[in-house]
């Protein structure tokens, strides 16, 4: 039994370290769709806009409904205040949206066990179900769709709300 789940756990690991290398995920830019499902609400909200990632730094422009330019990175979640960044969150752990569209395995093992399934070459999926407290407070699991590239990521929350980031790549 022992043996059977080491051999899983190495061909996890394998999968995931052949994932990281085939996939694209500096010089990525495209177009977002963010799907916003409430619990208590019938209808879905829905944001659009343009998104780029390069050298550890996620660019978020929202162009509908509202406009908004975000930069993500390690240091923090800045808003464009005019020429400015303002830094906008505290609490928010910076990282982890930026490891999950980088596919940042070994930063997600640190918080998520992860499931991997598919095919690296037709289509993958990973689940993240969190390892500590304060992210099974939030979340239920996190699923990441993709190819070559991050297709899509989605976030269940312990209060039924559901978020889905679909990238379409340029």
């Amino acid at each position: 039994m022992i043996l059977l789940a080491s051999l899983a756990i190495g061909l996890l690991a394998g999968d995931l370290e052949e994932l990281r290398a085939s996939i694209k995920t500096q010089n990525v830019k495209g177009n977002f769709t963010q799907t916003k499902i409430l619990s208590g609400f019938d209808k879905p909200f829905k944001s659009y806009g343009s998104f780029a990632l390069k050298d550890d730094e996620l660019l978020w422009d929202t162009s509908r409904p509202i406009v908004s330019h975000v930069v993500i990175n390690k240091e923090g979640i800045f808003q464009k205040n005019g020429k400015d960044l303002v830094k906008t969150s505290q609490n928010f752990d910076e990282g982890l949206f930026l490891s999950m569209v980088k596919l940042d395995t070994n930063e997600l093992e640190k918080e998520f066990d992860i499931k991997f399934e598919g095919d690296i070459k037709k289509g993958w999926r990973i689940a993240l179900e969190p390892k500590n407290l304060l992210l099974k407070q939030i979340f239920t699991q996190i699923s990441i769709f993709g190819d070559k590239f991050v297709r899509k990521i989605e976030l269940y929350e312990v209060s039924g709300d559901k978020t889905i980031n679909e990238f379409e790549i340029k």
